[in-house]
């Protein structure tokens, strides 16, 4: 079993890398919280793996990506970051509204 958790945390460190990546050459918000998302996604499994509610991380998860879409945008005025922070937006919300917190 704790082999496959290791396998399971270890799964977001592609996504990490890259955004890191690209957060160094680019600057870009989106990329940093991209990043923090990652991270984010590694501690989730091993804190439900002891025990934690994973109804707690996912929308964290959800909502660092929209809120490093919605900086980006400020920042660029580009219309594809704010698509892609409203995306973040409404599946946070339709996630919030299955799990009861809305």
């Amino acid at each position: 079993m704790n082999e496959a958790i290791v396998l399971l945390a270890a799964t977001p460190l592609p996504g990490l890398f890259y955004n890191g990546a690209m957060y160094l050459s680019d600057k870009k918000y989106t990329d940093l919280f991209g990043s923090v998302s990652s991270l984010w996604g590694i501690f989730a499994v091993l804190f439900v793996y002891a025990g934690m509610s994973g109804s707690f991380f996912f929308p964290i998860m959800l909502g660092t990506s929209a809120l490093g879409g919605g900086l980006e945008f400020i920042r660029s005025k580009k219309k594809w970051d704010l698509i892609v922070a409203m995306v973040y937006v409404v599946v946070l919300i339709l996630i919030l509204s299955q799990l009861g917190g809305i």
